[in-house]
């Protein structure tokens, strides 16, 4: 081969060109007799080798070596792929409600509150309320006072089934 692995030198371009290295006596034929359907029987004749074509596609008869293996995380036999994935997304931040009920308004009523005023929830008083993650429900559970601090007891978490519906 000419220059080095995937690139062609003078002489190789020309022999694929069907031009021999010069510039002279091709007959006017820019292809240098390559594809020339006009005469002769044998469809060979003027056409490049197969080591030329294989230098000016950058292939050889060798494959090329497998890729490398990515360095990383060593799964160990206990461990699956998902918990290295779940892994990193342990430090992102996500908004968690504790919804203690709802009110559908007319927005004639919502533009009459004020001060004082009073909306009526749709939940009473000691039942569950609804434990949301980034506005979806995962789980309920009771209200609790804790030195002047509200706060939820959990008392049932839904599964994957659950959430869906």
């Amino acid at each position: 081969m000419g220059a080095g692995e995937g690139q062609l030198s003078q002489e190789d371009i020309d022999a694929l060109l069907g031009g021999g290295g010069s510039d002279e006596g091709d007959g006017g034929d820019p292809f240098g007799g390559l594809g020339d359907d006009s005469g002769g029987g044998d469809d060979s004749v003027g056409m490049p080798s197969d080591d030329i074509l294989a230098a000016a596609l950058g292939t050889g008869s060798t494959p090329p070596p497998p890729p490398p293996k990515p360095q990383g995380v060593k799964k160990s036999p206990g461990m699956g792929g998902n918990n290295a994935n779940l892994n990193l997304l342990m430090d992102v931040t996500m908004a968690l409600t504790v919804e203690l009920g709802r009110k559908d308004m007319f927005i004639r009523d919502v533009l009459q509150l004020a001060e004082g005023s009073l909306v009526e929830l749709d939940k009473t008083v000691g039942e569950e309320l609804d434990l949301l993650v980034n506005g979806k429900l995962i789980g309920r559970g009771k209200l609790i006072i804790m030195d002047d601090y509200y706060g939820i007891r959990i008392t049932h978490m839904l599964n994957v089934m659950e959430r869906l519906i």
